[in-house]
This record gives structure tokens, sequence and C-alpha cells, in this order.
């Protein structure tokens, strides 16, 4: 009996190790070009990887050139 169970955990790991390399979809998505249309919210929200979608709204933040720190403070 240990033996039926011991083999058929082997080939269910064996059967999931082949199966979880079987996806078609690239590893990473490409980003669209930053420009004003792509930076649209209804165009950033149809990115359908989080981080993808994350990093190109960052680079649309900061794409203006206009971007000045704010002076340092000391408390």
């Amino acid at each position: 009996m240990k033996a039926i169970k011991a083999l058929s955990l082997a080939s269910a790991a064996l059967v999931a190790a082949l199966v979880t390399g079987c996806d078609n979809q690239s590893a990473t998505s490409a980003m669209p070009e930053v420009n004003d249309e792509n930076c649209k919210p209804e165009n950033i929200a149809k990115i359908g990887d989080k981080g993808t979608q994350q990093a190109f709204s960052s680079l649309c933040l900061r794409r203006s050139g206009d971007f000045k720190p704010s002076p340092k403070r000391e408390w």
C-alpha cells in the first residue's frame, strides 16, 4: 500500500513539473511607447501585467521633464 502511494505521489509530482513548463506566454510583456495617447488612464488599465502597468504609469508621470525636487528641510 505504501508503494502505491509513493508511486502515485511521484507520478503526480512529475506531471506537475512537466505541466508548469508549458506556458505559451512570454515572461515579460512588452511595454508600450510612452506618449500622450498611451498615458491615458484607460490605456494604462489595458496593460495586463500589473508590474508592467505600474512601471509604465511611473514612466508616464515622469515624462514631462520639468520635475523639480523639493528643497531639503532640516527640522
